[in-house]
């Protein structure tokens, strides 16, 4: 498995060596065996609006956005997008950690890539259970993002 890590944030600075180690822990405890690679793109807040309403009709504000890989394709792509925006206001709104709401996003991208929804309370129950179980797992091996961020 291959992860690449792309930063379209202009206040925002993230190591790649760092998130792809995150991600490969991450593959160690949920494996997503019908993929050859995983990008993670942090976005600013207009462009995951963008990519809201062209691929899913729904021009609001979103945290993340996952892409599964599309049938057909030589290389299966699994893609990340995450707003860096909407993680700021929410750790500001609720004195979190920005660092680690925005693993909580890469987390929550990757079990959409395994097949969990949050569309409905109980499927939402189930991936909230994950998101915790997988986070739990990265803290145990004491793996956690590494950030910079003007503002």
């Amino acid at each position: 498995m291959q992860y690449f890590c792309y930063n379209e944030h202009p206040c925002f600075q993230v190591d790649d060596a760092n998130v792809e180690a995150i991600l490969s822990a991450i593959q160690t405890y949920m494996p997503l065996d019908h993929y050859d690679i995983i990008t993670v793109a942090f976005l600013n807040e207009l462009t995951l609006i963008d990519l809201h309403m062209k691929f899913l009709n729904d021009p609001t504000p979103t945290d993340v956005i996952a892409f599964p890989a599309s049938k057909g394709d030589d290389e299966r792509v699994g893609e990340i997008c995450i707003s860096v925006d909407q993680a700021k206001k929410y750790a500001a709104e609720h004195r979190q950690n920005l660092a680690q709401e925005l693993t909580l996003y890469m987390v929550h991208g990757w079990l959409h890539l395994c097949g969990y929804n949050d569309l409905k309370a109980g499927d939402r129950r189930a991936m909230r259970a994950a998101e915790r179980a997988v986070l739990n797992f990265l803290k145990e091996r004491c793996l956690k993002l590494e950030i910079k961020c003007d503002q």
